[in-house]
């Protein structure tokens, strides 16, 4: 690559992209305690229930999902800084859509507070008034639901975007996953947007998919750093 600058980013990239799988991690054990104590109550509400006795799952799930979606908008901002002199348009665009991650980010605070917090008044509350809580939840719910939805359309022309630009520098099967994982995301945005059902069998494909498609791309970038001259100090 030319340039200092592309060469910072793919310092940056060639370490940074192997932090991606942690907060997917951290999400799965989140979403485990939460589940483990929640018994057959409905997904919508399992979130307030099991944390009125074990909030650990709740905050966990809040602090994952704002890593996740904070670890995504990075990478694509970078990404973006990486291929800026390549192809400046397209970049513009992939650095629009990291910062549009600020939207599911907020999917997180949402389960971090407004979900926490009727899940303390839950414990103490009357039949009666655990039934309005269980109303709210379920609001609550669909409004994340609503926002990682946004995250979902991202995510897929994010990736898109990149298979575009990286097309010289990552090997064909590295893109052919992402391909795979970008065409899954589309598929729960328009599932959720027309309402017809998602074949929910493809969400651990996903992530399968996508996480392996990054450990490859991370050692792509390794390599890449590896073979270019050191970053210059000034």
């Amino acid at each position: 690559m030319r340039g200092t600058e592309e060469k910072m980013w793919l310092h940056f990239l060639s370490r940074f992209i192997f932090f991606l799988p942690l907060p997917v991690l951290l999400l799965f054990l989140s979403i485990g305690i939460l589940l483990s104590s929640s018994g057959d109550t409905p997904i919508e509400l399992a979130y307030m229930i099991s944390a009125s006795e074990k909030p650990i799952g709740l905050r966990l799930a809040g602090l994952s999902l704002n890593l996740l979606w904070g670890s995504v908008a990075v990478f694509f901002i970078a990404l973006a800084g990486f291929f800026k002199n390549e192809n400046p348009i397209k970049s513009t665009f992939l650095g629009a859509i990291g910062i549009g991650f600020i939207i599911p980010m907020s999917a997180g605070n949402l389960q971090w507070t407004a979900a926490l917090d009727m899940a303390k008044r839950y414990g103490n509350a009357t039949a009666e008034q655990q039934e309005l809580l269980k109303e709210i939840q379920m609001t609550v719910f669909q409004i994340v639901e609503s926002r990682i939805d946004t995250a979902n359309l991202l995510w897929g022309l994010g990736i898109v975007i990149f298979i575009i630009l990286a097309r010289k520098l990552v090997p064909l099967y590295i893109r052919a996953l992402y391909m795979i994982s970008a065409a899954i995301m589309l598929l729960v945005f328009l599932s959720n947007f027309l309402g017809f059902t998602f074949p929910f069998v493809l969400i651990p494909v996903f992530w399968l998919v996508t996480l392996v498609a990054h450990v490859a791309l991370g050692i792509v970038f390794y390599k890449k750093n590896k073979s270019v001259s050191p970053i210059n100090a000034s």
